[in-house]
């Protein structure tokens, strides 16, 4: 299905001013695996156990304007998959992949066999409400678009695909993103990753899989999220290397984060505060120097945790 539309309620079984039928997504490219800056081999393998309790205590609440009129009252950082996701399944409606081509497009209430893909520079998307199954190579994919907004959703990757969401210049929040073969967020900059629980990553042979990966770009907020990775053959909760190290700023406040070979890698342009660090990882919690370390503390403790 290929849109090329302002508004397009699926719920309501109508499309608006549709174009032509979409073809397949080609190859993932430009996309590599966390080889980049740092021995990361040998990555932690999880006992495919859950960490009960876990999450940061006391943690804050959004609210979500949720399609269909309803309100979800989101827990950030999120505790599991409960917290998080798609805010009114009854509204969702069955789709094949989605391509849109034209901006201001927003795509709602579906229920996703394939993919979405953002293409031909479409601006000021929204996609929400909705879950996504496949297991291509991504989730979704901002190709060539700008100002994409992701929010109250599932993506579950049947542990085949590369990874959840990639691209620039999109904002990803409260989603509960599972079962992905590589990675959960491929972020190549000007990305807002917020209260989001991921779990569930690197479930493909041989992967590296991160919970975010950089892609060579900055300015990229990573805020209040759940990266719980206790299975899978995994390189990092955050990685900032793609075939390089990420260039501009990176800051991570305020997330749960456990698993891994580390669970962080540091450089120089990411810059950690608050967080919250599990004991899931094959060699420790933090590899290198991060630009800022500030707050940073055990789950177990409550114990300050040197750089």
């Amino acid at each position: 299905m290929r849109l090329g539309t302002a508004v397009v309620s699926v719920a309501m079984l109508t499309v608006i001013a549709c174009g032509d039928d979409g073809v397949g997504g080609d190859g993932a490219t430009g996309g590599t695996g966390s080889t980049g800056g740092t021995d990361s081999t040998g990555g932690a393998v999880g006992d495919g156990g859950t960490n009960e309790g876990a999450g940061s205590t006391g943690g804050s609440t959004a609210n979500s304007g949720g399609s269909g009129g309803g309100t979800n009252e989101a827990v950030c950082p999120p505790t599991g998959p409960a917290d998080v996701g798609v805010v009114d399944a009854s509204l969702l409606v069955a789709s094949d992949r989605i391509v849109v081509s034209e901006s201001g497009t927003v795509v709602e209430n579906v229920d996703v066999n394939g993919d979405i893909e953002i293409v031909d520079g479409a601006t000021d998307v929204t996609i929400r409400n909705f879950r996504i199954t496949t297991n291509g190579y991504w989730g979704i994919f901002v190709r060539d678009g700008s100002n994409v907004v992701i929010e109250d959703g599932e993506i579950d990757g049947l542990d085949g695909i590369d990874d959840a969401i990639r691209g620039a210049s999109y904002t990803a929040r409260r989603l509960y993103i599972h079962d992905i073969g590589g990675d959960g967020f491929k972020a190549d900059g000007d990305n807002v990753i917020e209260c989001n629980y991921v779990t569930a990553i690197g479930q493909a042979e041989g992967a590296h899989g991160d919970g975010i990966q950089m892609m060579g770009n900055g300015d990229i907020e990573i805020t209040r999220n759940n990266f719980d990775l206790t299975s899978g053959e995994l390189t990092a909760c955050i990685f900032p290397f793609g075939a390089e190290a990420v260039s501009g700023p990176v800051h991570a406040d305020e997330n749960r984060l456990t698993g891994g070979a580390y669970i962080v890698y540091c450089h120089e342009n990411l810059h950690m505060t608050n967080n919250v660090f599990g004991e899931d990882y094959a060699y420790g919690p933090v590899t290198d120097v991060c630009g800022t370390w500030e707050g940073n503390t055990w789950e177990a403790t409550g114990e300050p945790l040197p750089n």
